[in-house]
């Protein structure tokens, strides 16, 4: 059967289909990881909003480095130690989950070498979402699920500000390119490493290679959401008295985080150029948690 007509044969939708399941897999790790996390006792507090403030020091030290480095001359060493590092860490945060403390340590290293060692776009994508999946998890069994909205209404702000009126947040996300940092998502028709990607707002395209880019806080900050209502919500028991082992806000909050980056995708694709991802993205997982909240336990 022939395929010329089909709607894969476009490289822009390949390139949502691609980040689409980046995205997924993303909140889908999250929610199988924060309760082993939470049963570990692995978090940065015990449900209150304590846990914001590491968040927002991590996210603040990163942009100050990145702007330092894009725009003062900086040497790029220490913010791409830094990355290494908290990639790794997060990546621990899922090996812990699974293997126990000493175990996660294998995991975190060999993500550690592989971000190092190769430029390969699938590999550092699968790095990236499995620690993206670990640093979420663990932020959301720290957090109480209104913190965490409330965390992702104030970035989503922000995001709006530094794409659409400041424009930093274009300058981040090409620093983190030619830094080889993995701190976005990228599917490229044409290209398998970050070499001939740039982000700029006319478009995403470099020598032909369409690339399409989801940055690494866009699944970050819905799958935070989801852990949180997951570690802080009971969970739906069916019949027989068999937990399902997912909450209903859960699963709320990541169909609607997926809603909103489909919001996200169609905007990017008809208009071009780079847009704020997180405004649409975070209020779909947040209309998802309250909808899924109300229709549960009301």
């Amino acid at each position: 059967m022939s395929t010329a007509n089909s709607p894969l044969s476009d490289p822009r939708v390949r390139g949502v289909v691609g980040t689409g399941a980046l995205f997924l897999a993303v909140q889908l790790l999250a929610l199988v990881v924060t309760p082993r996390l939470a049963g570990r006792g692995v978090s940065y507090g015990d449900g209150g909003g304590a846990a914001l403030v590491p968040l927002v020091l991590g996210l603040a030290l990163g942009t100050v480095l990145a702007l330092a480095v894009a725009r003062w001359g900086v040497s790029p060493n220490f913010l791409r130690g830094l990355t290494i590092l908290s990639l790794s860490v997060s990546v621990w945060f899922v090996g812990t989950a699974f293997l126990g403390p000493v175990g996660g340590v294998v995991p975190a290293a060999l993500a550690a070498l592989a971000i190092t060692r190769s430029r390969r776009l699938g590999l550092r994508n699968a790095v990236a979402a499995v620690a993206v999946a670990g640093a979420a998890g663990v932020f959301g069994a720290s957090l109480a699920p209104r913190y965490a909205v409330f965390a992702l209404l104030v970035v989503a702000v922000y995001d709006a500000y530094s794409v659409y009126y400041s424009g930093h947040m274009v300058e981040l996300a090409d620093t983190s390119l030619q830094l080889d940092l993995p701190n976005a998502f990228v599917v490229s028709e044409g290209a398998t490493d970050t070499s001939d990607i740039t982000v700029a707002p006319e478009a995403t395209e470099s020598d032909g290679s369409h690339a399409t880019l989801l940055g690494a806080g866009d699944a970050l900050f819905p799958a935070l959401l989801a852990a949180s209502a997951q570690s802080h919500t009971a969970t739906v028991q069916v019949g027989g008295g068999l937990p399902l082992g997912v909450a209903p806000t859960a699963v709320g909050a990541v169909v609607g985080g997926l809603v909103g980056f489909l919001v996200l995708q169609t905007v990017v694709q008809r208009r071009g150029g780079v847009h704020a991802g997180l405004p649409p993205i975070n209020a779909g997982a947040v209309v998802g948690w309250l909808f899924a909240g109300g229709v549960v336990f009301v």
